[in-house]
């Protein structure tokens, strides 16, 4: 089961030996009604075993060090291009933005880096989100299954600034809980959490940094493997 904590019931109500979820609290859901605690097993979500090769983590941010900023566009397209004129003016940052195959939008992204006159980093479809999000200091996109997974994997704080009702929800509601990142709605809320995470030394950004940390299960796909061959 993908996505945390507003688990669909149609994923339990089923015949099955065992259900394996990312994490505890999404096991709950299932105990609550009635699943027994032995049929679950929370190996975590089964990222690409590429962010558990990862050997060096990005260092805090600072005027040395940087704070880098990655915005990953894969909801709420239309709206992505004022965010991404937004972000590229705050002068404190280092913006990269991804597209993936959307050429249409990678062209209009481009005009906006002309016209703002702020250079940025524009990066189509890459199969290097691992090394992505391990340098980067703060993710901007949507709160998706995968999305959030691979960004607690990484150990990488996140402004949620697109959730689709539901299924969802219970990732956003995972990395406020857990004090991970933020959920921002509006453009100018995601230009004050990004303000706000790094102002005071990042005092917000480290902490957001220590808690992701401690739900990473970047080995998840070897565990749920070796666990799946044993039976």
């Amino acid at each position: 089961m993908t996505d945390s904590l507003s688990v669909n019931a149609i994923w339990y109500r089923c015949s099955a030996d065992y259900f394996l979820l990312p994490n505890e609290d999404s096991a709950a859901v299932l105990w609550n009604a009635g699943i027994p605690r032995e049929k679950t097993k929370t190996f975590g979500f089964p990222v690409t075993p590429r962010f558990a090769e990862l050997k060096e983590f990005r260092p805090a941010p600072s005027d040395e060090n940087g704070r880098r900023v990655l915005y990953l566009v894969n909801g709420a397209k239309p709206f992505a291009p004022e965010l991404v004129r937004r972000l590229a003016a705050l002068p404190e940052i280092e913006l990269t933005v991804t597209t993936g195959r959307d050429a249409r939008l990678f062209r209009t992204l481009e005009e906006v880096r002309v016209s703002s006159g702020r250079n940025f980093e524009i990066i189509d479809w890459s199969d290097d989100l691992p090394r992505l999000l391990a340098s980067t200091h703060l993710l901007i996109s949507k709160a998706g299954g995968a999305t959030v997974q691979e960004t607690i994997a990484a150990g990488c704080p996140i402004i949620v600034n697109d959730i689709i009702p539901g299924q969802e929800e219970g990732n956003a509601r995972l990395i406020t809980q857990t004090k991970s990142g933020a959920v921002a709605r509006t453009h100018d809320d995601v230009i004050a959490n990004v303000q706000k995470s790094f102002s005071d030394d990042a005092a917000i950004w480290r902490e957001w940094s220590r808690n992701i940390a401690q739900l990473r299960r970047p080995a998840a796909a070897l565990e749920t493997a070796s666990f799946l061959l044993s039976l």
